[in-house]
Formats: structure tokens, sequence, C-alpha cells
């Protein structure tokens, strides 16, 4: 995150993400959006530990994401929505997206080599209790962010891919039409 001016996490529940990363990078800027209630617990939290984000409540398929930041993580979302959801969402963190900044996907990928079976059994006792959502391996999803307007999505080794993967890809140097990040 080094190379990053500001970053922001949807989805980002209470904070804990942003709190880790600011350990590590206390000039970064910080963002979070996530649903209202959860953004007023993420703004005390975060407050409470001496830092300062910019918290925004609001829901990702009804309301835009804040614009203004270099880097958008989503951290464990979108393998909580079906297609059609997930794909908007990636939309719209193309859309809220500096240009040529990164967007971060983390979280458990279907397909995962050497761990299919377990990977199976977590996504149907998961999404089984989630009452939504659907696996995706990394190719899937490398599809779906360059169906949304990213490019150069590629897969970055982690130590533990059954629990977290990670894809980046950039936001294309031109802005798409329609959004002004002047």
């Amino acid at each position: 995150f080094g190379r990053f001016r500001c970053r922001l996490d949807v989805g980002g529940g209470e904070g804990a993400f942003l709190q880790a990363g600011a350990a590590r990078r206390p000039r970064l800027g910080l963002k979070l959006f996530d649903l209202p209630a959860v953004a007023a617990r993420a703004r005390a939290r975060l407050a409470a530990a001496g830092l300062q984000v910019e918290v925004t409540g609001g829901d990702f398929r009804t309301d835009p994401l804040p614009e203004g930041t270099d880097a958008i993580s989503l951290v464990r979302v979108v393998h909580d929505h079906d297609d059609a959801t997930a794909l908007a969402l990636l939309r719209a963190a193309r859309r809220a997206l500096a240009p040529g900044g990164t967007l971060i996907l983390a979280e458990p990928m279907a397909d995962t080599p050497g761990a299919e079976p377990i990977g199976d059994a977590y996504f149907g006792l998961y999404l089984l209790a989630m009452g939504r959502g659907r696996p995706r391996s990394a190719a899937r999803l490398a599809g779906m962010l360059t169906e949304a307007g990213f490019v150069a999505p590629r897969l970055v080794r982690t130590r533990t891919p059954l629990l977290v993967r990670v894809l980046v890809a950039r936001s294309p140097q031109g802005s798409p039409p329609g959004v002004n990040h002047a």
C-alpha cells in the first residue's frame, strides 16, 4: 500500500482491515463504505483508535461509492452476492476509482489448487448460512473485473490461499464516460 495516497474499503465492516493497514502506512488516507448502521459503529471504533477515516454509510446497490481514491479494497464481499449484484459492485468501484488506480479483491475463491474438496465444503456451508451468494474461481472473477472495465487483472500469491486469494486490477488511465475525477 506504500504507493497509494488514499484507500477506500468497501464493505469494510467496523474498520479492522483499515486499522491494521493504518498501523503499517500511517500517512495513507483512509475511507470506509458500508451499510449505515455498520458505518456508525466503524466511525466510533476508528475514532476511539485515534484514526481519521472518512466513513460513509450507504448501500452499494443504490448509492454511489465515494470517489477520490487510488485504491479500493473489497475484502470478503463479492462472494456474498449473485453475479448481477457482484458485477454492479465492480462497475461502481470502477466508476469511483481514480484513473490508473488499483482494485484489490480479497476473498476465498473456488477451484483453489489442492483445496477443491475443502473449498466446496466451505462454500456449501457458508453460502447456505448466508442464504445468497456463490463461489467463483479466480478466472471467473478476473473475467468479471474485465467486464466491469478493469484492465490487467492478476492473481497475487497469499500465504493461506484456502482462506483468501487476492486479485488486483487497474482502472484504465482514462476516466469512464460521465465520470469527473478533477
